[in-house]
């Protein structure tokens, strides 16, 4: 009698490096969830003006906010670079938004597959123990059913001897007549017994089947649970993969560089 698997291969771990955020059968090692990609932030600080703009006043765009070392590593490892013109200052405002948006709308989504993966893990070690339920109760009905069918047996045999002593001996009258029908008795007393016997073996079949079908067939709902658990967690990480990528690409191109106050002030007001 086979078991269905219960899920066994679960989840592939949330978290490849949300700066790594993200990247549950049986039973897998369910590894931690990495830290949360950086997003990038806009500190203002003053910087002294480039010769070439005496007298108009400079702020700087900053690394990375919230990723602790990775964050201070990113801001020392970018060079100063000419001060941005209002295009790219814009295109590095509205790119430092779209970037912050999109952080915050995959951080809604990872409590939810933690919580999720957790929910799994238990329905998996359910089926674990009830697993091991169920290999208790079949080898015990096994054992049980054994010794009946055992003791039968030797009954059988035993009436058989006397089947076989009656058939040599010499009695006649009402002795072997006795003799006769407690045999005969003692067949039908066995044959009972043993429709009895193979009834409650059925029975016993009929039940373990019974609960081992409801096994499978919650086992395999939480197989599909599993693959759908995967296939979202697997698109969340690519998502999040990107939105890195995309990160690193905007302190590349972004972090630390210079811009007028005028530009950002025109910028907010829609030129």
């Amino acid at each position: 009698m086979k078991f269905h698997p219960a899920a066994l291969g679960l989840l592939a771990a949330l978290a490849l490096a949300l700066a790594a955020t993200a990247q549950a059968q049986t039973p897998p090692q369910i590894k931690p969830p990495a830290a949360k990609p950086a997003a990038p932030s806009k500190s203002a600080a003053p910087a002294k003006p480039a010769a070439a703009d005496a007298g108009a006043k400079t702020l700087s765009l900053g690394a990375a906010a919230g990723a602790g070392a990775a964050g201070a590593a990113d801001a020392a490892s970018a060079p100063r670079r000419g001060i941005l013109t209002r295009d790219e200052l814009r295109a590095c405002l509205k790119d430092e938004a779209s970037i912050r948006t999109r952080l915050a709308a995959l951080d809604t989504q990872r409590g939810p597959l933690e919580a999720e993966k957790a929910q799994i893990a238990t329905e998996q070690q359910a089926f674990r123990d009830e697993r091991v339920a169920l290999d208790v109760a079949q080898k015990k009905a096994s054992e049980d059913l054994n010794a009946k069918f055992k003791a039968f047996a030797a009954k059988v045999e035993a009436s058989n001897a006397r089947v076989e002593a009656f058939n040599g001996a010499t009695k006649t009258g009402s002795a072997q007549e006795r003799e006769r029908a407690a045999i005969n008795k003692e067949r039908a007393d066995l044959d009972a017994e043993r429709i009895a016997l193979e009834a409650e073996r059925n029975d016993a079949v009929a039940k373990l089947k019974a609960r081992v079908d409801t096994f499978n067939e919650k086992a395999g709902l939480t197989d599909k649970r599993v693959a759908d658990w995967n296939d979202r967690n697997n698109k969340f990480t690519d998502e999040v993969q990107a939105l890195e990528a995309e990160r690193k690409d905007w302190v590349a191109t972004c972090s630390n560089r210079r811009y007028r106050e005028e530009d950002e002030a025109a910028i907010k007001a829609g030129k």
